[in-house]
């Protein structure tokens, strides 16, 4: 007589591959739990591929141990990698070691299910499992804290260094201010002396009345270049003092965009440019209406008025929970040097960002707010050597938004805003 297991029996799978069966399971009651513990503020923030990082690799190690295999990796050493990437990510060891300690109470309560799902389980079996899975919580816990520890005393070794590194980026962005201001000074007084001599001129009694018109046309756009230049330098002494403020409500900002670029397309119309936008129908958002104007009006005009042929694109997005951008693309020659590489260069993507432009631009090839010249004799002249992006750059600091400036020398240039949804008040 056979002794067969009856069809209400389930065969029992070894410990090991119930584990490998449980493994979605286990992932996401992880990060489940780890969303619902108020003290860890970053896991929302990252992707699923970002949280699990190489946690998939350690519970390989913990089947090879459970089957009594040769281990193809260091446990310790694969943790001192998640340890690596959870300091990049901004955590504090306490909130590495409670997520850690999430993981494997998850997976003690996997060993529990196990031994209530098959009663009739080895009981030795069980407890050299959990000793298994203690060892490598402890070389989980010792390889992360070890990171963590080589990478805090790395950063004490090099934190006199990288003040002084900030203090000369300051002290290089206070002489890239005193250049600005003192170029706007010499186009605002460039253009005062072409105003008194149109308008002597036009004071003579000899001229033809072809030489008027011509007189008046140069009277008339010298003065709408000061306007600009002066109220350009107003707005950012205003915002510098602290002037400005956030006037905060909700509202649609792909309407905002959309009737900014049909406000702008005789522009590019003049230029000659294809003028695309896109983005979703509706996106509302919390933030101050008028300064997202100013900051989109100054990069899109800028960008229609220095591209000399092609496409300027204008786009809208959400990019998460937390966040929305506006980005503005061209065809130009891309930012040349003209002192203001540093400000530019400070606003480049970080690693993590997802650059669009090849990031292995040389190194030779500095870049600055100043675009090339214009392709036109009639093009709108700058406000200012400057003077537009540290508005922007304001204006984004004002909203607690971030820029990113992508350039390359006959590239184009591609400036991105990253925008909260949601205003903190």
């Amino acid at each position: 007589m056979t002794n067969e297991p009856s069809p209400s029996a389930p065969l029992k799978p070894d410990l090991a591959t119930f584990l490998f069966a449980r493994r979605e399971a286990i992932l996401n009651e992880w990060r489940t739990n780890c969303e619902r513990d108020s003290s860890l503020q970053t896991v929302s923030a990252l992707s699923r591929e970002e949280f699990n990082d190489m946690v998939p690799t350690l519970l390989n190690i913990l089947g090879q141990r459970l089957r009594g295999e040769r281990i193809d990796l260091d446990p310790v050493q694969t943790a001192n990698e998640h340890g690596l990437h959870r300091w990049q990510k901004g955590y504090a060891l306490r909130e590495l070691l409670q997520e850690i300690g999430h993981l494997f109470s998850g997976i003690s309560d996997e060993l529990g299910a196990y031994a209530k799902l098959y009663p009739d389980a080895n009981a030795l079996l069980l407890m050299q499992a959990h000793r298994e899975v203690m060892g490598l919580y402890e070389d989980t816990i010792v390889g992360s804290a070890a990171r963590y520890d080589e990478l805090e005393r790395t950063a004490a070794a090099s934190r006199a260094t990288t003040l002084q590194l900030a203090l000369d980026q300051l002290n290089e962005l206070v002489r890239q201010r005193y250049d600005m201001l003192r170029t706007s000074s010499h186009d605002l007084r460039s253009s005062v002396g072409l105003v008194q001599g149109a308008a002597f001129m036009l004071d003579l009694d000899t001229i033809s009345a072809e030489d008027r018109s011509r007189l008046m046309d140069t009277l008339n756009r010298n003065l709408a270049n000061l306007e600009k230049m002066l109220q350009s330098l107003m707005s950012l002494a205003r915002l510098e003092a602290g002037q400005d403020v956030a006037e905060v409500s909700e509202f649609d900002v792909a309407k905002l965009v959309r009737e900014l670029a049909e406000s702008t397309q005789p522009l590019a119309d003049q230029q000659e440019l294809t003028l695309l936008t896109s983005g979703p129908e509706q996106l509302i958002v919390e933030s101050d209406s008028g300064k997202v104007h100013r900051i989109v009006q100054n990069l899109l005009v800028n960008a229609l008025t220095y591209t000399a042929s092609g496409v300027v694109s204008v786009s809208w997005a959400i990019e998460d929970d937390h966040r929305w951008m506006v980005s503005v693309q061209d065809t130009g020659p891309g930012l040349p040097d003209n002192g203001l590489g540093t400000l530019v260069g400070a606003l480049r993507p970080t690693q993590d960002s997802t650059s669009v432009f090849d990031s292995r631009v040389p190194a030779e090839e500095p870049i600055s707010d100043a675009p090339g010249p214009p392709r036109k004799p009639n093009a709108i002249r700058p406000n200012g050597e400057g003077v537009g992006l540290h508005i922007v750059k304001r204006l984004c600091e004002l909203l607690e938004a971030s820029i990113d400036i992508e350039t390359g020398p006959g590239k184009g240039t591609l400036i991105r805003i990253r925008f909260p949804r949601f205003f903190r008040r």
